[in-house]
């Protein structure tokens, strides 16, 4: 038994000696890192180009390369080393969205950070890339309509794709105080009912909501048949859709739809849905079908049975989400987030209501800058500055290394050779 022990420990002595081998390439990188997040980019950039001499194959040190020409403000070499990296990981996306920000190109971030979202980075970095991503998103579509409506004179009606189209707030100035933000929610149900159309193009609400209150057109949100065509002009959207709301009585509505064509302003009028208030949604799907019919669609059968499906049959659900989207308008998050809460308590179910109540709860977080982000992905790659000394490799191998001894009455797999079983990631990486 003791002369097995003694194989095992000449196995073990051997194999820390191949890794500590092995590891004096790996620190070059490591130390390429350390200088990185120490300020010293220079120096970084010069050993990860010598490590790559011996290791161009390795994906994480192309992408600590390009975080090093990142950090440096050198940002073409940063997106030629990222370009080599791994496409997969996280990190890589994530630097790949710094650097479009910083050139101000903001739809290339978007979809960088989305890609990175997909991939799964850690917790409290997808946390973070969340709650920057909703900034930049409503960033990028600010500065959409300042250019729009800077450059208005210069838009050629023309150049507008003719399968755009954009859904207004339809206008529940005929209903009750208590009733009138479900004309918001028919609205925003209608659009969301049109999108799943794939040849329309819908342009965002969000950007919708944004135009209204720079152009100062009214707090309800609705657009008459004469302010269309300007609207779909400046949202680049070839037609609008808008409507009312009319209370009939104390538990009927009446639904119009408009379609308001911004080349010649032309109006055409859906066939009007009327009906039981609480079956609203009967009524809104009657006017998507109108709509759509009156567009000269042609749907497909997976298009129409996306359509004809419900996202709630709670009627007290839909008040709920109705309050929420009329208090986010208004600005008033938090009661906003309290009635989307309550919809999503109402049902479970209901994804446009969980939807919205996630998106008005990181509309309340803190800004997240870029600089936030860079302190998360150092964090997330472990380079918060503490790094382990030289002998880390010996010290991990000891903790994950089980050396196992003869059993005379029953010997373990690997025990007459002197087998050592190593877990782990020799890289860490």
């Amino acid at each position: 038994m003791n002369r097995l022990h003694s194989k095992s420990v000449l196995a073990l002595v051997g194999t820390v000696a191949l890794l500590l081998m092995a590891g004096c390439a790996q620190n070059l990188m490591m130390q390429g890192r350390k200088l990185s997040t120490e300020g010293e980019h220079g120096r970084a950039i010069e050993v990860l180009k010598q490590y790559l001499l011996e290791h161009p194959d390795r994906p994480e040190a192309w992408r600590e390369l390009g975080a090093a020409y990142y950090r440096q403000g050198d940002l073409g070499q940063a997106e030629d080393a990222l370009a080599r990296a791994e496409a997969s990981d996280p990190l890589t996306r994530l630097y790949q969205g710094l650097i479009f920000e910083a050139r101000e190109e903001y739809p290339p971030a978007i979809s960088a950070y989305t890609e990175a979202l997909r991939l799964e980075p850690s917790k409290e970095t997808a946390r973070l890339v969340r709650v920057h991503l909703d900034q930049l998103i409503r960033k990028n579509i600010n500065r959409q309509v300042a250019q729009a409506v800077s450059g208005e004179k210069r838009i050629d009606v023309d150049s507008i794709p003719p399968n755009t189209i954009a859904v207004t707030d339809f206008d529940g100035t005929h209903l009750s105080e208590e009733n009138a933000p479900i004309a918001r929610g028919l609205a925003e149900l209608t659009a969301a009912d049109l999108a799943k159309v794939e040849s329309l193009q819908l342009v965002e609400r969000l950007k919708i909501e944004m135009l209204m209150k720079e152009l100062e057109l009214g707090a309800s949100g609705a657009v008459s048949p004469e302010e269309a065509p300007r609207l779909g002009r400046l949202l680049g959207s070839n037609r609008i859709v808008t409507g009312s709301v009319l209370g009939l009585g104390e538990d009927r509505i009446r639904l119009d739809g408009a379609i308001v064509s911004v080349r010649d302003s032309s109006a055409t009028l859906p066939e009007p849905s009327e009906g039981e208030l609480q079956r609203f949604f009967d009524l809104q799907k009657d006017l998507v079908f109108n709509v759509i019919e009156d567009l000269g669609v042609s749907l497909t059968t997976a298009e129409r049975d996306a359509i004809e499906e419900v996202p709630t049959e709670s009627y007290l659900a839909f008040l709920a989400y109705c309050r929420g989207l009329h208090y986010r308008a208004g600005g008033l998050l938090p009661r906003a987030q309290a009635a989307f809460e309550q919809a999503v308590e109402y049902d479970g179910g209901f994804g446009e209501a969980a939807a919205q109540l996630e998106s008005v709860q990181l509309a309340q977080q803190p800004e997240v800058t870029t600089a936030d982000l860079e302190s998360a992905l150092s964090e997330y790659a472990g380079l918060n500055g503490r790094w382990p000394g030289r002998d880390w490799r010996l010290t991990w191998l000891l903790k994950h290394t089980e050396l196992r001894r003869k059993d005379p009455k029953r010997p373990p797999s690997g025990a007459e050779t002197g087998s050592v079983i190593v877990r782990g990631d020799l890289d860490a990486q």
